[in-house]
């Protein structure tokens, strides 16, 4: 080991083999380390000496636990997995939760866990799982493990994220129910989706909750609120009974149940939950996000998410006074000190990380300040439902700064710096070539300095993509780095990451977050308008002219007018445009999947169009398509 370290500083040059080998002895990779927040809650709860071995938070009645079929989360010991997180991946073995006969939580099937309530002619289903096998799964072995037969009454979405509704058409039945969800759930979805931003999420979804992973030490190890998220079929029905407004309440009885369902904004802005009064009990959703901390700020991206907003939503469920509590991920929590203990720890977390962060700012932290200094009190720090696996106060701290103050940390060299491939180049001929810089960066790798190792190995990485040496040694950093994560999102992005660089990354698993059942349920308005986010800048620089959709089965115009590198929607559309497009909503969205061919559309007479035809070919030909698979670490 000792000669080929030595070869290599003499050569230097760093060949794959060589920084594979690098650091190789790890006994110390978790020497130290004990598990702060084991599998099992009940030291917490109910003190040391109680001898307690149920599988929920909180006291031992009115509650029952069904394993069912194992565990879908990689949870064997490993020299590659931070004990921390085996002990997490540990919360997650598949079962049923049955609460006073009534509620039953399927759990362990996937990211989300839905609750099943047995109403007198029927059931109500809230937060569907995030796959269509895998909510049929649920239904199956609910179905099976209780012997109940009854149809669903209705399915309650509490938010936007595909984990708590893409598994509807799992439901038997469900295209006949209530579907209950937020007045604004359908305009979040579809600016997630093709609306918005949803190509970037989609990719970075991968990455963060490790969907391109295989489950194995060497991968992902589970999804932080449940096993993985695996989305293998991606549906979706539209709501019809919406809950109304900022903190609207909709009361209502469904198949004989009393529920008060509320808008509780926190985690997403769409977020409702569930209250059952004759029971007593509370569907938090993701208010509280599950066995973690929360994730104040995703590292997939989202808009901020205003912990001055999130925790006060926390104190209108602690005046519910439930005496028990079921979410959409981790187990539940019963008596009502404990719901209580959890809903107020949770809430203080977040208004400590928000407060403390704001104190550090006002005196001058920037986001590398604040990363370091900003750290969990002691009496929250290993308290069952703050453990660091799925949020993190590391990355909320940095994104309080940057939703309160902006990007820009003060240091005026920040505001125009060295384009980071150029600077990169400067580094390197600084040091003396690439050569030099690999040997200190295969040095900081034999010290196990991994983030120095990795931070070298860029700059090596960026003067030539194409030079495989660097990019297997950054790899090896960042493998380094994620196998001593207690936080999935981190780790698994580190380990895609070293995918993406040494090549061996699989995109055929990715996610589809525009997936065709998704879109069928979009408005007419909302695909058209949606084309503006596709719009090329350079080839439409010097056209100004509109296309209208006019679609039979709607009765509805849209149009969008391109104007000089802008496309401007115009919903409800009544002016003159140079082509209107007539069709309907199905063959729109073919042309927008590439399943239909505009020109055997026209032939077959399923797109007439009325004006100038050439027009609506040179439309089409002004937006492009999203990147297939970006590059993320690889730039």
């Amino acid at each position: 080991m000792k000669q080929a370290l030595l070869t290599l500083a003499v050569l230097s040059t760093a060949s794959i083999t060589t920084s594979v080998m690098a650091g190789n002895n790890h006994e110390s990779r978790y020497e130290g380390v004990e598990v702060g927040i084991p599998t099992l809650s009940h030291d917490y709860y109910l003190g040391k000496d109680s001898g307690a071995t149920h599988y929920w938070h909180g006291n031992n009645q009115d509650m029952t636990w069904i394993a069912t079929s194992g565990n879908d989360a990689y949870h064997a010991d490993s020299e590659k997995v931070h004990p921390e997180l085996t002990a997490h991946s540990n919360k997650m073995k598949k079962g049923i939760f049955t609460y006073k006969d009534k509620f039953h939580q399927v759990y362990g099937y996937g990211l989300t866990s839905p609750m099943i309530v047995d109403g007198v002619d029927g059931l109500i289903i809230l937060d569907p799982v995030e796959s269509v096998d895998k909510m049929q799964a649920v239904m199956e072995v609910f179905r099976a493990t209780t012997g109940n037969s009854k149809p669903v009454a209705a399915v309650m979405y509490s938010h936007w994220h595909p984990d708590h509704y893409a598994g509807v058409r799992g439901i038997e039945g469900a295209e006949s129910a209530s579907i209950i969800a937020h007045e604004t759930f359908m305009k979040n979805v579809v600016k997630g989706s093709m609306g918005g931003n949803g190509p970037a999420l989609g990719f970075r979804v991968d990455y963060s909750l490790g969907t391109l992973l295989n489950v194995e030490e060497d991968g992902r190890i589970n999804g932080g609120l449940g096993p993985d998220f695996e989305i293998r079929e991606h549906s979706l029905i539209a709501p019809n009974t919406l809950v109304k407004g900022t903190n609207g309440v909709l009361k209502t009885v469904i198949a004989g149940v009393q529920i008060e369902f509320k808008h509780v904004p926190s985690e997403a802005s769409d977020e409702i939950t569930a209250y059952f009064p004759d029971y007593k009990l509370l569907f938090g959703s993701e208010v509280i996000q599950g066995e973690s901390f929360p994730n104040l700020h995703t590292i997939r991206g989202t808009q901020y998410r205003d912990p001055s907003i999130w925790y006060p939503g926390i104190d209108t469920l602690r005046d519910y006074n439930a005496q028990a509590m079921m979410l959409s991920h981790g187990r539940p929590v019963v008596g009502a000190e404990h719901v209580s203990n959890t809903l107020t720890a949770y809430r203080d977390a977040i208004q400590f990380t928000y407060d403390q962060s704001i104190k550090a700012i006002n005196n001058g932290a920037t986001q590398e300040d604040l990363i370091r200094q900003i750290k969990l009190p002691a009496h929250l720090e290993n308290h069952p439902w703050l453990g660091d696996f799925y949020g993190s106060i590391r990355h909320a701290a940095k994104q309080i700064f940057v939703g309160e103050m902006g990007w820009f940390d003060g240091d005026p060299t920040t505001l125009n710096p060295t384009y980071s491939v150029e600077a990169s180049k400067r580094y390197v001929e600084m040091v003396g070539g690439k050569d030099a810089m690999m040997t200190l960066a295969q040095q900081a790798c034999d010290d196990q300095d991994y983030q120095w190792c990795a931070e070298l190995a860029t700059h090596a990485v960026r003067i030539d993509l194409q030079d495989m040496a660097p990019r297997e040694l950054k790899a090896h950093a960042l493998r380094e780095l994620g196998y001593r994560e207690t936080n999935n999102n981190w780790r698994n992005w580190y380990l895609t990451s070293a995918q993406e660089l040494d090549g061996t990354i699989d995109y055929s698993k990715k996610i589809n977050l525009q997936a065709p059942d998704l879109m069928a349920e979009f408005e007419p308005g909302q695909l058209v308008g949606a084309l503006r986010f596709s719009l090329n800048a350079e080839r439409s620089a010097d056209k100004h002219f509109t296309v209208a959709f006019e679609f039979s089965d709607y009765q509805e115009t849209h149009a969008v007018e391109v104007r000089r590198s802008v496309a401007q929607f115009h919903p409800n559309f009544d002016g003159d445009a140079k082509a209107t497009v007539k069709l309907t909503k199905p063959v729109l969205l073919g042309l927008l999947v590439g399943k239909v061919d505009f020109v055997k559309a026209i032939e077959q007479v399923y797109i007439k169009v009325d004006g100038d035809a050439k027009a609506v070919s040179e439309f089409f030909s002004l937006f492009d398509k999203p990147a297939e698979n970006p590059k993320i670490t690889l730039r």
